[in-house]
């Protein structure tokens, strides 16, 4: 009876092997951090380009002291990709508008209506809005605005696509392909932004 009691006990303290099975334990949680890692780190990084991107044009729009030419608006493509460089297709639209208030003075969620000045889309990436789908910013996306005054939006979406297409990435990861979008409200440095060419900044 003491035979395999010790027998027992020596297998308790016999460590030989105990490497090999730690790692074979801890390997599937290694791969995991490290497909982790690089996806997470792919996404956030398309994201903070992308915003700096739209910060970017938005300082460079609110600039502008003419109606800019329509040649000049579709480049800002050109500047958006030079901006964001990863092989993610970026989009972007610029929305100039201002507030019509005639008895509050205001444009808020209850009041005042937005003037659409013009709504486009560099190298025609996205849809322009309408002046009746901007409606909606008022009071939500857009602060308060006294009437007469403008202000743009510049929007940008960026359609992310992991560059690591396993199992791993979408099961266990989480991080599907997915868009990612920037919504940038700026006042220009002058009375409004106008395209030339418009009919509405007259």
């Amino acid at each position: 009876m003491r035979k395999p009691i010790q027998r027992f006990k020596a297998f308790l303290r016999d460590e030989d092997g105990l490497i090999l099975a730690e790692g074979i334990v801890m390997m599937p949680l290694i791969i995991w951090a490290l497909v982790a890692m690089f996806i997470y780190w792919d996404v956030f990084r398309t994201v903070n380009v992308t915003q700096k991107a739209a910060y970017s044009v938005a300082d460079l729009l609110s600039r502008q002291r003419d109606d800019i030419p329509l040649a000049f608006a579709n480049g800002l493509q050109n500047v958006v990709n030079f901006l964001t460089p990863g092989g993610h297709d970026v989009a972007i639209r610029i929305t100039s508008f201002e507030c019509v208030s005639p008895t509050a003075l205001v444009c808020d969620e209850n009041r005042g209506s937005y003037r659409l000045l013009f709504s486009m889309s560099p190298q025609n990436k996205a849809t322009p809005l309408t002046q009746a789908a901007i409606q909606g910013w008022r009071g939500t996306r857009v602060p308060r605005m006294n009437a007469g005054e403008s202000l743009f939006v510049v929007e940008t979406e960026v359609r992310f696509q992991t560059q690591m297409k396993t199992v791993l990435a979408g099961f266990l990861v989480g991080v599907d392909d997915g868009t990612y979008g920037q919504f940038v409200v700026t006042r220009p440095r002058n009375r409004r932004l106008c395209l030339a060419g418009t009919s509405t900044c007259t």
